[in-house]
């Protein structure tokens, strides 16, 4: 009798403690912890996406403490597993196979995914992939990948940003000189179909790979002789190279029009702005006050141009995984992410339309020139 009561006194010890845990832990029926809620973030922490990678982590690390000081997801704690993908499509696939597989994560977020593809085949079509700061039109165009989604500014907006101010400043010609890479290729595109549109005529285009002769580039826009040049690229070669050549060898009556790397490499002192003084080019539109005073606050720096976006993607992820806490099929995650309004410190309230780009009342572009060797918004 006496063993018949111990062996009850152990099991139902055994079940408390297997109800705590339950508690604790809430199991699921798919046997998944869902104590608390892992967002997976592949991010250029090295290469040449790196101050990108540097600021997204830095405001990673601000929602997600912001969002577990305010009791975190329906009370359960946000965790962020961050992997460097190194700024190259090997590594951005390794990253976020590591993410999903190993890691089990809820949601991934990646940096550059429109240059560094191929990490959007490894993510499983019910689990949402944002790209803070990728073209959705070099990602999801021409095919579409289901739950594949992007918070950066549309391509066409700053295509038509810098069209305006081409018109304005009575640009007829026009030359396009850009990296030669997949993001670059959909911006050429908006810009050659916007530009037929509104009668300017396209005199010659070409995509420099990082050992390109910038010289030889510079000879044929002079050749061309057109009224203004279009010039982007991240490599760190090629965003130097062709400020500092155009500098020595180009007249100053063709205008010179570019994109944000322009800024980033002036703000990094790796470009003299005295190089391209008159240059106008297309930057997102300066993040709001606020968040500009907590990340400097935090972190000791200005925000870089991409870091207002992470810090959205947080809490648009934050925000599907309260609606969802269950996995869910891959149509229901898309009907989901398509018909849920979002607010944003970007751009205000938004929408994703089919294929995972941002639909808002705000382009969140804006135009500056770089004037007496400052960086003047116009």
């Amino acid at each position: 009798m006496k063993k018949v009561i111990i062996t009850l006194i152990v099991l139902v010890c055994l079940l408390l403690v297997l109800s705590k845990y339950n508690e604790k832990y809430r199991i699921n029926t798919n046997n998944q912890t869902v104590s608390s809620f892992k967002i997976g973030a592949a991010l250029g922490l090295t290469g040449d996406a790196s101050a990108w990678g540097e600021a997204s982590r830095n405001a990673i690390l601000l929602a997600q403490d912001e969002i577990n000081a305010k009791g975190g997801i329906d009370g359960k704690k946000l965790e962020i597993v961050i992997e460097d993908m190194k700024s190259t499509s090997k590594d951005s696939v390794n990253a976020m196979s590591k993410l999903v597989n190993v890691d089990k994560v809820n949601a991934v977020m990646i940096t550059w995914l429109d240059s560094y593809q191929g990490s959007e085949s490894v993510v499983s079509e019910n689990i949402p992939l944002i790209s803070q700061d990728a073209a959705i039109e070099s990602v999801n165009i021409p095919k579409n990948h289901k739950n594949v989604f992007s918070l950066w500014y549309r391509t066409s907006s700053k295509a038509n940003v810098t069209i305006d101010e081409m018109i304005k400043s009575g640009v007829k010609t026009l030359y396009i000189v850009t990296q030669n890479d997949s993001y670059y290729s959909t911006l050429v595109q908006f810009l050659k179909k916007e530009v037929e549109n509104r009668g300017i005529k396209i005199v010659g285009s070409e995509f420099m790979n990082s050992g390109s002769d910038v010289r030889t580039v510079i000879s044929k826009v002079q050749s061309a002789n057109p009224d203004a040049v279009f010039f982007g690229a991240y490599d760190e070669k090629l965003s130097v190279d062709f400020p500092k050549r155009w500098n020595e060898l180009t007249k100053k009556d063709i205008a010179l029009f570019a994109d944000e790397f322009l800024e980033q490499s002036i703000q990094a002192k790796k470009v003299d702005a005295k190089w391209v003084e008159g240059a106008k080019y297309y930057v997102p539109s300066d993040p709001k006050a606020d968040f500009v005073a907590k990340y400097k606050t935090r972190f000791g720096v200005e925000p870089m141009f991409s870091a207002i976006n992470t810090y959205d993607t947080v809490y648009v992820l934050a925000k599907y995984l309260k609606d969802n806490p269950a996995p869910h099929t891959a149509e229901d995650l898309n009907a989901y992410m398509l018909s849920t309004k979002f607010d944003t410190q970007t751009y205000g309230p938004i929408k994703f339309d089919s294929i995972g780009g941002v639909v808002s009342s705000s382009t969140a572009i804006m135009m500056k020139e770089v004037r007496g060797g400052k960086l003047v918004s116009i």
